[in-house]
């Protein structure tokens, strides 16, 4: 065979091959694309048949917030395009393994480096953060006007503010590297600044909290939750009773520890959860049958301030007190002739028992769920003593107190 014929039989020979190897790639492309697909199939599938088999949940314990639930249809709904928003909103609520997701995304997100999970910081030691809300000069006057226009109404009565800043404040060491928020304690001198002069006294809560903190190993908040702990709230009670004068009647208080493992809003929010709070309660010693406590909104009555059921829930920060309530008298066997008007948010309820043996009466409101007028329920009752007890993003973020005030 000649050189030419040879070059043709190569020439021929490579071109069949690359068709061959062609044909062989397209036929694996098809092949990995057809798997591909019935993967992808699948996996729809699955999560229809769980969305159908699972029940939809109304209310997310781990994330302490309400889901959304299949939306009603509609031709309008479809018409203006809300039946396919309330649809997708569904569909991320109920997504079936939806907690279980979130925390494997934030661990994946915590490998990777990354300390911020849904607006909530990741610090050391496990600490979780959230951020201090913002402090604006007209929101800050318009609180402060409220206080002292009730001061100057009730002129009689002995007026305590108390406001607890964030753990970003006490806990400044274990924040992020990179993250350093506003200086709350800047904030809460310009409301005590605003409240000079009023006649109301002024307990500083973030300097005995801060001194606390520097000289004692316990937890003065809880490293997953927004709220302080017993240890924290007992730290600004003991302040309250030198503002008080009360301190020659100091009872002794038992601490006990009902849960070791709390997870609080933050986790919920973060995903975070391998780390788990301890919850104490703190009891006057001999208190056993020493007050009634009246839910007026629920019409029921009890002798504790402490619901032990709450400890089963996510939220066990509701054994004290159960929740947030309206309105929550307290009748006492105390033979003080004090009686007491707390007005307050969630932050109080752990601090209500210790302040017991120091009132025949204590009546507790929370502006936010209040539908009674302020006034009347001042009327009604002779208090000697009030005590505004809040956490600082509460007190800015929430209007309901000016309005309680105002009438």
């Amino acid at each position: 065979m000649n050189s030419r014929n040879n070059d043709d039989y190569i020439y021929q020979y490579e071109h069949i091959d690359d068709g061959a190897e062609s044909a062989r790639g397209k036929r694996k492309g098809t092949v990995i694309a057809g798997i591909t697909a019935l993967i992808f199939c699948l996996i729809i599938f699955g999560v229809s048949l769980l969305h159908l088999l699972v029940p939809d949940q109304s209310f997310s314990e781990n994330e302490n917030r309400v889901l959304s639930l299949m939306p009603k249809f509609s031709l309008s709904a479809v018409a203006d395009g809300s039946f396919m928003e309330d649809f997708e909103t569904y569909l991320t609520d109920q997504f079936p393994f939806r907690d279980s997701l979130i925390s494997l995304k934030t661990y994946a997100d915590r490998l990777l480096g990354k300390s911020k999970e849904n607006g909530v910081y990741i610090g050391k030691d496990g600490f979780l953060f959230d951020s201090p809300t913002v402090y604006h000069e007209g929101q800050g006057k318009s609180i402060t006007d409220a206080i002292r226009t009730f001061q100057e109404k009730n002129s009689r009565l002995n007026v305590t503010v108390a406001i607890a800043p964030n753990s970003s404040y006490i806990y400044s060491d274990k924040l992020p590297a990179y993250w350093q928020p506003d200086d709350q304690r800047d904030y809460l001198r310009k409301i005590y600044i605003l409240l000079k002069g009023s006649g109301v006294n002024w307990i500083d809560a973030s300097k005995v909290l801060a001194e606390k903190a520097k000289s004692s190993d316990q937890l003065l908040y809880y490293k997953t939750d927004h709220h302080w702990t017993t240890a924290g709230a007992y730290t600004v009670f003991e302040s309250i009773l030198e503002q008080w004068k009360m301190t020659t009647y100091t009872k002794d208080y038992a601490f006990y520890t009902v849960a070791d493992d709390f997870r609080g809003t933050m986790a919920s929010a973060s995903g975070v959860n391998d780390v788990g709070d301890r919850v104490e309660i703190c009891v006057p010693k001999d208190s056993e049958g020493t007050y009634v406590v009246e839910f007026e909104s629920k019409g029921e009555k009890t002798s504790s301030l402490f619901f032990s059921d709450r400890l089963k829930n996510k939220n066990k920060y509701e054994v004290f007190l159960g929740g947030n309530y309206d309105k929550v008298n307290i009748t006492t066997v105390s033979p003080s002739k004090n009686s007491l008007l707390i007005i307050k948010d969630s932050y109080a309820n752990c601090m209500i028992p210790m302040l017991t043996p120091y009132f025949n009466k204590i009546v507790v409101i929370d502006p936010r769920y209040l539908t009674d007028s302020l006034d009347s329920i001042i009327k009604e009752n002779s208090f000697t003593h009030v005590l505004f007890l809040y956490n600082l993003n509460t007190l800015l973020e929430d209007s309901s107190l000016a309005e309680c005030l105002a009438g």
